[in-house]
């Protein structure tokens, strides 16, 4: 009887899928951040007010949960930044909550797998 192992499948590239994930991600936000803005601006359209702000609403919380809302709503009523400077930390912060995201589902699937190869291994 011969002992016949079976065949341990190749590392599947994680890290690189969840950045890459992120990235494009990120951009299409900030594409979509574009264009909605720029239809508030330009038109009257109520659907890009809404929009705007739906879109406003995860940065905001974040910043709140961070302790970082109140300094930078604080600053903006005091005309020491500017609401397109405001929209920019907006833009990073779900920039950074992107990545953040994709670089925790990456290593949280890097465990799965190594987990998953050790019981292969096993067997």
């Amino acid at each position: 009887m011969t002992d016949l192992q079976q065949p341990v499948p190749a590392p599947v590239p994680v890290f690189r899928i969840s950045v890459s994930n992120a990235s494009i991600l990120s951009v299409v936000y900030l594409l979509v951040g574009i264009t909605v803005e720029a239809a508030r601006r330009f038109t009257e359209a109520q659907w890009a007010h809404r929009l705007s702000l739906s879109m406003e609403i995860f940065p905001a919380r974040t910043l709140q949960v961070l302790g970082l809302f109140e300094p930078l709503h604080r600053a903006f009523l005091e005309d020491r930044v500017t609401e397109w400077q405001v929209r920019v930390v907006y833009a990073l912060t779900s920039v950074v909550i992107i990545f953040a995201s994709g670089i925790l589902v990456g290593a949280l699937m890097w465990v799965v797998s190594k987990l998953g190869r050790r019981g292969v291994a096993r067997e």
